[in-house]
């Protein structure tokens, strides 16, 4: 009924990224995979959390459930502060991304496991610090050095258009639960466990979301931010009108002049207008959005926007384009 990562770690690829629903068991499995290598090749492991907070929790519970499980009765794990211990030997290390650059020059030469829970962020659940995924490539590179190391990215299902998802230019798996990108050295896997979602469905929680948008979330893992609203192809007939750069992503703006649809595509023209949505996406020959509000393509955009006459290409752009409205606009 719980999850299972013999399928993902099948693969052999360095970043394996699990999306599955909350309770199936994501970080369960993942700290029975580095106590067993622990055990078995003493092989050390890092585990990773965003923020200071977040790991002081999740490091003081981290062999809670197998503790409680009995799953290693022969063995004494514990955690004191931001470093993890198997009977009494240094077995894991506590790390924050965001005071990841404080690292260089540490020695994780034993460290075969990198594991980052929660990687994504739930809506009004805080925010991806600045420039995260090039930082967590960085202390990636910090602790592995030139060694072969497996990294376990795990999430539930949020938002498609977060940092990860565009850096690598990731995509949900279809017709499948596994897809793999560069090569191979990236596997995502979006775990559809029936069973589980089934029982989920028949406790007395599962029956007070029924048929809620919060059960699609919670027990479906359908992806919360992901509507199938507004999603629509320019036609033949769309005009380019300008582009904006997001986060080092260019898209572009299309009008039908006889329908008065606007739409926003991965499609762009080298000429005409480029407005930069933050001062890091500032180049030359763009303009920041704050000369924005003085083209009349910019006001027509946000007017109809704010109308519902925008449409997009898939559902990666129309999650951009609300982060982007949602920075310009508040």
């Amino acid at each position: 009924m719980y999850f299972s990562y013999k399928r993902i770690l099948s693969y052999n690829a360095l970043l394996n990224i699990v999306i599955a629903e909350r309770g199936v068991g994501k970080t369960y499995g993942a700290t029975k995979i580095v106590i067993n290598d622990f055990l078995k090749n003493h092989n050390e492991f890092v585990y990773i959390r965003r923020y200071k907070t977040e790991l002081q929790k999740g490091a003081r519970k981290f062999f809670e459930a197998v503790n409680l499980n009995n799953e290693f009765p022969d063995h004494n794990m514990y955690s004191k502060g931001n470093t993890f211990y198997i009977d009494d030997e240094v077995a894991g290390y506590g790390i924050t991304l965001s005071t990841a650059q404080q690292l260089k020059g540490t020695n994780f030469s034993k460290v075969k496991y990198i594991l980052f829970d929660e990687f994504l962020i739930e809506e009004g659940q805080g925010h991806y610090i600045k420039n995260e995924v090039e930082n967590f490539l960085g202390l990636i590179e910090s602790i592995s050095r030139t060694r072969n190391v497996r990294i376990l990215l795990l999430g539930n299902a949020t938002n498609s258009a977060n940092p990860y998802f565009l850096f690598f230019d990731l995509h949900l798996p279809y017709n499948n639960d596994v897809a793999t990108f560069k090569d191979g050295l990236i596997a995502l896997q979006f775990a559809k466990n029936e069973e589980y979602r089934q029982m989920k469905k028949e406790t007395r929680f599962g029956k007070l979301v029924a048929g809620t948008d919060y059960e699609e979330y919670a027990i479906n893992n359908s992806f919360r931010s992901d509507e199938n609203s507004f999603i629509e192809h320019k036609d033949k007939n769309s005009k380019f009108s300008f582009s904006f750069i997001y986060n080092n992503f260019k898209y572009g703006v299309w009008v039908n002049w006889i329908t008065g649809k606007m739409y926003i595509s991965n499609d762009t023209v080298d000429n005409g207008i480029v407005f930069a949505c933050t001062t890091e996406d500032h180049k030359p020959n763009t303009m920041l959005y704050s000369m924005a509000k003085n083209y009349n393509c910019w006001i027509i955009f946000i007017k109809n926007y704010k109308l519902g006459n925008v449409y997009f290409e898939n559902m990666k752009i129309k999650n951009i384009c609300k982060d982007v409205m949602k920075h310009l606009l508040k």
